[in-house]
């Protein structure tokens, strides 16, 4: 199919009637037309409206809410494991469709090698970067973070057993204070662990604190940064909530309370600590630390903002790792405004990478992105755990020379 057959008008006003879909997914349904109403054009919900329809088995409207997608240009590539997408598998005008796509966004191989890990069941979420330690922090659904040197050398920098640690998802380091700030979730409900936040002594692993939060207020915290003034931040994507750790406190609050943010995922801060930018489904929300001020990032329909897991401030830009609207998962760059509230422009830095197998979140350091290829989530149990047929390839941490790929 001709590149200029997703150039015509928009055919339809891509809605959704909630009534009409089964009991089950009318939540979801009205959620999503919630935000249609108010962004009717963006790519990421016109993704999601697909895959609903197509798990209420309506095919031609999914395929429909798809071409309406694609129109945008915006390079997102519905992912076929994905349960709605699952039933269109082997339907010719969705193949077509992907083909068209794939065709328009042809692969972008960038990355390079940088180091491997030979736990291969490690299923790491989180890599965070100390200049001061020269050292990669990686977590794992194994209840321990490890810590890689430049070769790749890795050693336990905190273990499952230790002091009520849990799942680890987000990490960040504060070098400035020297330490590391861990994210302590459960993916089923275990005696002993903590959910919260858990925050180390870089230079001897000594555990300096930990914070828990309250079901309710803080479900599923996900990824966090610290800011200038040492404050933490994390996002707790299931409550949609902004948890905070001022400097000096014993306890987590929360500072957006839940039902505020959509499903937020990645953040990061501005290098004047000014705007922190959370990652959501349908796009990147800015927060005015001065105001408590929240607002969408503006831009135009061809850059799909969604479904950002990492997402890291970078000269001014902001470098995301999209992975739950594209079949591969691949690695953006956004230019923003000077005003900061406005994505001027997108590049892709990488994608449909035959080595991906995951892609979840990255590092920077000395202006190369580092992230894991494939942490091989799909492989994982109910609940967190490893079956015992499941096979592994060696964690592949890749880099990308930022330098070499401005926008």
């Amino acid at each position: 199919m001709p590149r200029g057959m997703f150039a015509l008008a928009l055919l339809v006003a891509i809605q959704l009637p909630v009534n009409d879909f089964p009991p089950d997914l009318r939540e979801q349904a009205n959620d999503i037309e919630q935000v249609r109403q108010q962004y009717p054009g963006n790519a990421c919900v016109l993704y999601q409206i697909a895959e609903l329809y197509a798990r209420a088995g309506r095919t031609d409207q999914a395929l429909a809410a798809l071409k309406e997608m694609a129109a945008r240009h915006a390079g997102l590539d519905p992912r076929t494991r994905d349960a709605g997408f699952q039933k269109l598998a082997s339907n010719a005008d969705y193949l077509r469709l992907k083909q068209e796509i794939r065709r328009d966004n042809p692969p972008v191989l960038n990355a390079r090698p940088a180091f491997t890990i030979a736990e291969a069941d490690l299923i790491p979420e989180g890599i965070a970067w100390s200049a001061r330690q020269q050292r990669f922090y990686l977590g794992s659904v194994k209840r321990k973070i490890i810590e890689v040197d430049s070769t790749g050398h890795p050693r336990d920098f905190a273990r499952a057993t230790e002091n009520g640690l849990g799942v680890i998802v987000g990490l960040r380091v504060d070098d400035q204070r020297d330490e590391l700030w861990a994210v302590s979730e459960q993916l089923s409900p275990q005696p002993g662990l903590v959910r919260g936040i858990f925050r180390y002594r870089l230079s001897d692993r000594k555990l300096l604190a930990k914070y828990s939060v309250k079901d309710g207020e803080a479900d599923l915290v996900n990824d966090l940064v610290v800011a200038p003034d040492g404050t933490l931040y994390a996002t707790a994507s299931n409550s949609g909530s902004l948890v905070r750790i001022a400097p000096g406190s014993a306890s987590a609050e929360v500072f957006f309370p839940p039902h505020s943010l959509s499903d937020p995922n990645g953040i990061t801060i501005s290098r004047d600590g000014r705007f922190l930018f959370i990652a959501g489904w349908y796009g990147i929300t800015r927060i005015d630390l001065t105001t408590k001020i929240a607002q969408l990032l503006k831009s135009s329909p061809q850059i799909a903002a969604g479904c950002f897991d990492g997402l890291y401030e970078y000269e001014g830009d902001l470098i995301g790792i999209q992975n739950c609207v594209h079949e591969s998962g691949r690695v953006l760059r956004l230019r923003l405004n000077t005003q900061r509230d406005t994505i001027i422009s997108a590049q892709v830095l990488e994608s449909y990478n035959p080595l991906f197998d995951g892609i979840t979140t990255g590092a920077i350091a000395n202006h190369r992105f580092y992230f894991m290829a494939n942490t091989q989530f799909h492989k994982m149990g109910p609940g967190g755990t490893i079956p015992s047929s499941a096979e592994f390839k060696p964690i592949l941490v890749l880099k990308l020379d930022l330098k070499t790929n401005p926008l």
